[in-house]
């Protein structure tokens, strides 16, 4: 009889200790433990990151997750195959695609027959997922939860993780939307209520002997910035931050050119609006370029009439391809080895900046990733164009073609086909502050 009160007594106190474990009320969803940070610190090497994400009140169970990494710091999509969402969904992602690692700490609350809260550790792969039209890249997420008596078998967990730019400093937000606060068991109609209690997100430096993960080519602190709401509370907003800092920029290369091209068939005369095309061309494993100015040469100048009529700052930010034909000048293509296809679009007169007197120049590019990017015209020390803190992305080549002919940005006092080249200067600093100036006799077209 003593045996049998004994074993009661230790039940009840055993099943007293699992009802202390389920929370009486919901505390309010916060962050803690935050950090961001390469392995290696190196300005614009490729390295392993590694985030980790803490909660506190999880049980208000987080719902969207948003890591908005610093600038300067991206992967590489063209670095592996893609996988699909075909493959994704059946957990049947090719092994070359993964670029990374997921890890779940959870707490898993069984609650029949007793209330009785687990801890679990889900673990799961990062795939390089076919992005569509217009986002620079997604991951896939596949998190494999394992059973052990008394939790059951568990279905795989399959999620989709969007990469957005950032068009205020041209960074790149990881959105996670309506991640699962639930399981379910492989068989039956069993769910199992789930509160994630932290994240470990690893990627990649390198992947299959290719560069994935490439850190900002700037020195300084890099701050990566977490938002977050909650099921309980999805209109409420939480923040969190972490930072660490990059270092030994200078010993990044920087050596961009610059091309010119000048007139077209019949246009070749003085007096003429002239197509031209100027070229920014960079090496791979350069720093990024961030500052861009290009002066015209003394025989070419700008047709102030097409000034006098811009395109409102308004207007072209909501959407360029609205703008008055009359303001649009040319156009611009990017290219960038991290990009499967060329950036296009259009180029813009746009109003003045606010204290200024000159309009701008407006570049509205568009392909796998959409940007907007403002230079200023300069007179000083002689006519031409500057843009300031361009994308620390990767580029190839920086094109602006300028459209001749009636409605022309560009003239000449020179028969281009008879007198010396016109020589353009350009002056250009990078990210890791080094710059390099330097002249390009232009190419002319339309002669013979």
């Amino acid at each position: 009889m003593g045996l049998v009160r004994r074993a009661w007594v230790s039940f009840v106190g055993a099943t007293a200790a699992c009802l202390c474990l389920v929370p009486a009320a919901h505390a309010a969803l916060g962050f803690q433990g935050l950090s961001a940070a390469p392995t290696n610190t190196n300005a614009g090497a490729n390295s392993n990151v590694n985030i980790h994400i803490g909660f506190t009140g999880a049980t208000d169970n987080v719902k969207d997750l948003t890591v908005g990494l610093p600038p300067g710091l991206v992967g590489n999509p063209k670095a592996t195959p893609l996988c699909t969402m075909t493959q994704l969904q059946g957990d049947s992602c090719p092994s070359a695609t993964q670029v990374g690692t997921v890890t779940a700490n959870v707490t898993a609350h069984l609650l029949n027959p007793l209330p009785l809260t687990l801890p679990l550790t889900v673990n799961g792969s990062l795939y390089n997922l076919e992005a569509p039209s217009g986002e620079p890249a997604r991951f896939g997420i596949v998190l494999r939860p394992t059973g052990s008596d008394p939790l059951p078998a568990l279905q795989k967990i399959i999620q989709v993780s969007d990469v957005k730019l950032r068009q205020t400093d041209f960074g790149l937000n990881t959105v996670l939307a309506d991640i699962p606060n639930v399981a379910h068991a492989l068989s039956g109609s069993l769910s199992v209520p789930t509160d994630i209690n932290s994240l470990d997100i690893s990627l990649n430096g390198t992947v299959g002997g290719q560069g994935f993960m490439r850190n900002p080519t700037s020195c300084g602190t890099k701050t990566t910035k977490f938002t977050a709401d909650s099921y309980a509370n999805p209109n409420q907003m939480i923040t969190g931050q972490a930072s660490y800092d990059s270092v030994n920029c200078a010993a990044l290369p920087f050596s961009p050119s610059l091309g010119v091209s000048l007139g077209g068939p019949g246009a070749t005369k003085p007096g003429q609006n002239l197509p031209m095309t100027a070229t920014i061309s960079q090496g791979n494993g350069q720093a990024g370029l961030r500052n861009a100015r290009v002066l015209l040469a003394p025989e070419v100048g700008a047709n102030l009439g097409v000034l006098v009529n811009p395109c409102g700052i308004n207007k072209f930010r909501a959407d360029a391809t609205q703008c008055p034909a009359a303001t649009k000048v040319g156009s611009a293509t990017a290219r960038s080895p991290f990009l499967p296809s060329a950036l296009k679009g259009s180029v813009v007169i746009v109003t003045p900046a606010a204290g200024d007197f000159l309009p701008r120049l407006g570049v509205d590019l568009r392909g796998p990733l959409s940007l907007q990017v403002l230079g200023s015209f300069v007179l000083d020390p002689s006519p031409g164009n500057l843009f300031t803190n361009l994308p620390d992305i990767p580029i190839s080549t920086f094109a602006l073609h300028f459209h001749g002919g009636k409605g022309g940005l560009v003239s000449s006092s020179s028969n281009l086909c008879t007198d010396p080249a016109p020589v353009f200067q350009s002056a250009f600093v990078g990210w890791n502050n080094l710059g390099t100036v330097g002249s390009a006799p232009a190419t002319i077209k339309g002669c013979g």
